[in-house]
């Protein structure tokens, strides 16, 4: 029976503990000043989603740990063999910021079902799609977005904790920001402590947002390279059509945007980052509209190329957010069925 085993799960963790290592050194250019490096480290979950995906959650929880032990054992390296709490921390950090939501969002989107079955299995089988039910995509975005935001009030909460309470760490961290300012620069009326306090104020709702948005780029990444490679165990989804939140998350998002504003301290701004992090979720939610709603025109291609060259206007942005928001609300989506293939 163990030789079975062995045999059976053997070659998948064997796949995982190689796509973990690879992981981790993706990884370990985050702490390279360089740009191309820092893009380069937003893909780490990149090997841990490609290898749940195509070799099972086996394959992908081995990935995650062979991961934390290098991250690790890199850290525990670099830091001249003198700290092992340290090092253990940092791969407990990967873990939980970057191993397990990742692999989560990947399982989630190769989880399936024989239809009218109630039992959710994972399945690197190939083929009679038909039969089978697939977790909906809006199960995936609503983790993925909750993942996010739990990430971003860690943060916050670590930071504070850090520093010894949060308007000591928010002083600190303003300080620290004051000596990058040129307050030759600044608009007048505008201090640098008044830029460095709102962008110190602003880092754990970014890293929020921010960790959405690579997260499922990652995710669509994955799913293409595992499709190309014909291993990929589900059909590739209409993501344009059943990308949703759920209808509650509309007045989380509400009252998170109307109280942050007005609300001091750390759970001020723990609200603040659940507004920003749904906000990235309702821009994504307007970008799958205008792509549904765009199928079939004949400007497409060159209305589509616009909104995306435009992403960088933060007008752009916010209307996005508006068109997800509406969506949400009035069900835009609905009243123009998926006519169009899934791929496009």
């Amino acid at each position: 029976m163990i030789k079975n085993r062995l045999q059976k799960y053997g070659s998948a963790a064997a796949v995982g503990i190689g796509a973990g290592i690879a992981a981790a050194v993706v990884c370990s250019l985050a702490t390279r000043a360089t740009v191309s490096a820092a893009l380069l480290a937003n893909l780490c979950p990149l090997p841990i989603m490609i290898t749940m995906m195509g070799y099972g959650a086996v394959a992908g929880a081995s990935a995650v740990g062979a991961a934390a032990v290098t991250v690790a054992a890199v850290f525990y390296a670099q830091e001249k063999f003198g700290n092992v709490d340290a090092a253990a921390l940092a791969g407990l950090t990967f873990v939980f910021f970057v191993g397990l939501p990742a692999f989560w969002l990947s399982l989630l989107s190769v989880l399936s079902r024989v239809k009218g079955s109630t039992n959710w299995v994972v399945t690197t089988r190939v083929g009679s799609f038909f039969a089978r039910e697939y977790c909906p995509l809006e199960r995936v975005l609503t983790y993925a977005t909750s993942l996010s935001a739990t990430v971003g009030v860690a943060i916050a909460i670590y930071v504070s904790s850090l520093y010894g309470g949060f308007d000591v760490a928010v002083d600190k961290i303003s300080s620290e920001l004051m000596l990058l300012i040129n307050p030759k620069q600044l608009p007048a009326g505008v201090g640098p402590r008044d830029i460095a306090r709102a962008t110190a104020l602003s880092l754990a709702p970014v890293a929020a947002g921010c960790n959405l948005l690579v997260m499922l780029i990652n995710l669509w990444l994955a799913g293409r390279i595992v499709q190309l490679s014909g291993k990929l165990p589900r059909p590739w989804p209409n993501i344009a059509w059943e990308l949703r939140l759920p209808r509650i998350y509309l007045l989380v998002f509400g009252l998170a945007s109307a109280l942050g504003p007005y609300t001091g301290g750390l759970p001020g701004l723990i609200v603040t980052i659940v507004a920003v992090t749904l906000g990235v979720a309702y821009a994504l939610l307007g970008l799958a509209t205008a792509h549904h709603l765009l199928r079939g025109a004949s400007f497409r291609l060159p209305a589509l190329v616009l909104i995306y060259l435009s992403l960088v206007i933060p007008l752009t942005a916010l209307a996005l957010v508006a068109a997800g928001v509406a969506d949400a609300a009035f069900s835009l989506r609905d009243r123009k069925k998926p006519g169009v293939s899934p791929q496009r």
